[in-house]
């Protein structure tokens, strides 16, 4: 028998998160309390080739994407146990600070705006009702460019697209 293992076989849960961490892989993490919603995005992006991880809460949500550094995370701005604002700070501070992060809102833009730390942006701002042929194409964008935060997608014409690393132009989302 031999002594080398095959490529798919891992000793425990942290190689294989080791691996996962030094490959880009299809993982998209999508966290919002409104799990229709999650399944919805879940059933959009699918087909697209992407396996997708919901977590129908902002810790779960913290935890995936240590867990699995998915090359994009989805989230919702209305939850619950922590608000959009505060997840996206956590993530850009605390989780893996270069992975796209995609900011869905039925809030004002005024609020939003008012609620985000502006040293923690969000990378772009999708309001609701979500365009899903715009999110599958910047979900795509995402996985075929890596982060690229000075990517910019706002010259496209859809008024519900904002780039969050500009803050002037966070008062146009709608």
């Amino acid at each position: 028998m031999s002594a080398t293992k095959e490529l798919y076989e891992f000793d425990s849960m942290e190689e294989i998160a080791r691996c996962m961490k030094k490959q880009r892989n299809v993982f998209a993490v999508v966290i919002d309390d409104d799990q229709d919603q999650a399944e919805l995005i879940k059933e959009v992006l699918a087909p697209e080739g992407y396996c997708v991880l919901t977590a129908d809460n902002a810790e779960e949500g913290l935890r995936l994407s240590k867990d699995y550094h998915p090359f994009v995370i989805i989230t919702d701005f209305g939850m619950p146990d922590m608000d959009g604002a505060e997840l996206v700070e956590r993530l850009k501070v605390k989780g893996p600070s270069d992975i796209p992060v995609v900011l869905v809102t039925a809030y004002p833009p005024e609020y939003v705006e008012e609620r985000l730390d502006f040293n923690h942006l969000p990378d772009l701002i999708m309001s609701k009702p979500v365009d899903f042929d715009l999110l599958v194409e910047t979900v795509r964008v995402y996985y075929q460019n890596g982060y690229q935060p000075e990517l910019c997608l706002q010259d496209r014409p859809h008024d519900c697209f904002a780039n969050a690393s500009l803050a002037p132009q966070l008062s146009g989302v709608r």
